[in-house]
């Protein structure tokens, strides 16, 4: 017998006429215990896909820095919305990494059901088929996961894997009764029991359905609604694995099922809110970080300007002063050209002519000649040297 090919299928239980949206499931009390129970089918391409359908319907629900800001938004959105239509729909992804991140998560603090409670058997398991824990390490493989799986809970479960007889149980409600009508038979008033009841449906593409019964005493203190689906969840996430063989799919999902069940995670409307508020705080990083850059820019090209208006008026000044420096040097050079002498027609006295030049007396007009020594004569023309 053994898994067969195919994915998809449907994930139901009902609860006191109460529903919950996670895979379009319920579920339901019995006298004193409840059967949580999950149906799913699978197509051509995997042994199952484990994407849920039917039960209860549910509905769907500038530059570099804006790019940035865009993208983190679009994968925030789309990943929220896949997320959400899957939860809300039942839809399972055909994408691994994805599918086990659906898996019903633990919000709830759980202890171990105390020992009192359960009065344990030697008998882990049943396989009507005779053949689906039958290769070499396959029971092994199966009854290490169940114990596990009680170690950790302190409940004891009990698979039973229906053959031919369960073709009588193909529907949610007659499973249910089936789960409720074997744990009496099997431990009377003993409450502190599980019995998953499994029944791959014959020649039906891998068609199955599962349910989840546990004790008023299991189901009070460890087995509530959320940790039933969650071993609903991984059975059906592990049965998709074509690596794993029959025991080694059922023992790891009862490993990981303990492991979850008894570990408080954080809700998937908190880690949105997580993820929500570290998008914000991304998205109001990046802009102060812009706008502080910016600011520093500004600041920077402020500065220069500044600098180079002080440069340039430096400059001016330099230029003027270098401008009065060589007109002074060259008022002083020219200062020592000249010389004072006495005109030679009248004898008036301090009359400065410069070198080599002629000049005229103040007082009597005479045009007088000084030679490079200073020698003063009276020139002979009509005008001045210049």
């Amino acid at each position: 017998m053994g898994r067969g090919g195919g994915g998809g299928g449907s994930h139901h239980s009902s609860h006191h006429s109460s529903s919950h949206t996670h895979h379009s499931s319920s579920s339901s009390y019995h006298s004193s215990r409840s059967s949580y129970s999950h149906s799913s089918r699978s197509n051509s391409n995997y042994r199952s896909n484990g994407s849920y359908g039917g039960g209860s319907s549910g509905g769907g629900c500038s530059g570099c820095f804006g790019t940035l800001v865009s993208m983190i938004f679009i994968f925030f959105a789309v990943g929220v919305a896949v997320f959400a239509l899957a939860q809300r729909t039942g839809t399972e992804l055909d994408i691994p990494f994805v599918n086990y991140f659906l898996i019903e998560r633990s919000t709830a603090n759980r202890e171990p059901l105390p020992s009192a409670k359960c009065d344990p058997i030697d008998t882990w398991y049943q396989d009507d088929w005779g053949d689906w824990i039958d290769e070499t390490g396959e029971e092994d493989a199966l009854i290490k996961g169940l114990k596990y799986f009680y170690e950790k809970t302190g409940v004891q479960p009990y698979l039973w894997i229906t053959g031919e007889d369960g073709q009588n149980y193909k529907y949610q409600e007659t499973v249910e009764q089936l789960g409720e009508d074997r744990y009496k038979e099997m431990f009377g008033d003993d409450e502190g029991h599980v019995i998953i009841i499994f029944r791959e449906y014959p020649n039906a593409s891998s068609e199955y359905i599962c349910t989840v019964t546990p004790g008023y005493d299991a189901e009070t203190q460890v087995m509530d609604e959320q940790a039933r689906e969650i071993v609903l969840d991984f059975i059906d996430y592990y049965y998709t694995d074509s690596e794993m063989n029959e025991g080694q799919f059922f023992g790891t999902a009862f490993e990981k099922a303990g492991d979850r069940i008894m570990m408080k995670q954080l809700s998937f409307r908190q880690m949105g809110i997580i993820a929500a508020v570290a998008v914000i705080l991304v998205i109001g990083i990046v802009i102060v970080a812009n706008i502080v850059k910016k600011r520093k820019i500004a600041v920077a090209k402020q500065k220069t300007l500044q600098a180079q208006e002080q440069a340039k008026q430096a400059k001016a000044v330099a230029d003027q002063k270098k401008t009065d420096f060589d007109r002074k040097k060259y008022e002083d050079n020219l200062e020592t050209q000249y010389v004072a002498v006495n005109c030679p027609n009248c004898g008036a006295s301090n009359i400065k002519i410069r070198k080599t030049t002629v000049g005229y007396c103040d007082y009597c007009g005479t045009a007088i000649k000084v030679d490079q020594d200073g020698n003063v004569t009276i020139s002979s023309g009509d005008q001045a040297d210049t």
